[in-house]
């Protein structure tokens, strides 16, 4: 099995197997969530202030960050409206949700105990399928 599997979408995810299961780069999503914050920071919306208040931050000196009323970071309440602007979901179509699934339930099974129920009912899963693809013509690409 390959260290990482590329799951083919609008915006792809990448899948890497890890000791305890499965690890997902979103190297595409984080670029559209970015590009998001950017428009919103750029935005020419008269009743937008992100930039402003991002530039604010920006000017503050290091002693003006740390006392800050309320114990809070200086940028915690423009991170949460950029994230409201930010994108959060991403389309699988068909069988790439299946493709996505299949790969972290393999990663999954791969990081149980021997022996586990989960991972025995993975295995079957797999020798069935084996078997139909088998029938099919071979393995779908």
């Amino acid at each position: 099995m390959p260290d990482e599997t590329t799951i083919s979408a609008p915006i792809p995810v990448r899948v890497r197997a890890i000791p305890g299961g499965s690890r997902l780069a979103l190297d595409a999503f984080a670029r559209t969530v970015i590009e998001d914050v950017l428009d919103g920071l750029l935005s020419t919306d008269r009743e937008g202030d992100l930039y402003e208040r991002l530039v604010a931050l920006a000017e503050l000196d290091p002693n003006e960050r740390t006392t800050h009323p309320e114990h809070r970071m200086p940028y915690e309440e423009l991170v949460g409206d950029l994230a409201e602007r930010a994108s959060k979901w991403t389309p699988l179509y068909g069988e790439q949700g299946l493709d996505l699934a299949e790969q972290l339930m393999a990663n999954g099974a791969r990081a149980l105990p021997v022996g586990h129920w989960s991972a025995e009912a993975w295995q079957a899963w797999q020798s069935v399928k084996a078997d139909a693809d088998a029938v099919n013509g071979g393995a779908a690409a």
